[in-house]
């Protein structure tokens, strides 16, 4: 398995898994895949071709192919700037149990590291997501506090646990 940041040639692929994430696991984002739908392939493309290191999307790939996704954004406000954000963690079904996600996180936080005035890392998972709140708490991330009905999903609410990991 390889990882890597994925790069404007990636869009297609990483808006199909996007897609996919979206419509296998509507409990896990906070995006919909309506509002996933009608955004076009090449605003992604644009986003990859940033090269910032402060905001950066990894993939995963398996013989060629995109099997999962983790995106870092760094805070650009001068009180908030010691800390970042990780968002939109995929990995396909069929891969989960090869420990994919675990190799993303570990690669996300080491790219992220890399600029010592990082303190923080935050992340909100949904609490239904037991293997993902596992994982997390694995690499040190600690909950801050659970946000009730942060999300709604048809007619049935998800509540999110917020984490952080000094760095």
């Amino acid at each position: 398995m390889e990882t890597r940041r994925l790069t404007e040639n990636d869009a297609r692929e990483y808006w199909e898994l996007r897609r996919e994430a979206l419509d296998t696991e509507p409990t896990a984002f906070g995006k919909d895949l309506s509002e996933h739908l009608s955004t076009a392939v090449e605003e992604f493309a644009l986003r990859f071709q940033n090269k910032s290191k402060d905001n950066f999307t990894l993939g995963a790939f398996e013989g060629g192919r995109l099997i999962g996704t983790a995106t870092f954004v760094r805070e650009t406000g001068v009180k908030e700037r010691h800390k970042g954000h990780v968002f939109g963690v995929y990995v396909t079904a069929t891969r989960r149990r090869g420990k994919v996600g675990h190799k993303l996180i570990a690669a996300l936080l080491s790219l992220a590291k890399e600029d010592p005035s990082l303190e923080q890392v935050q992340l909100s998972v949904a609490t239904c997501q037991e293997a993902a709140c596992r994982m997390y708490r694995q690499f040190g991330f600690e909950s801050y506090g659970t946000e009730p009905r942060a999300l709604k999903v048809g007619v049935r609410y998800i509540d999110e646990e917020h984490m952080f990991l000094k760095v």
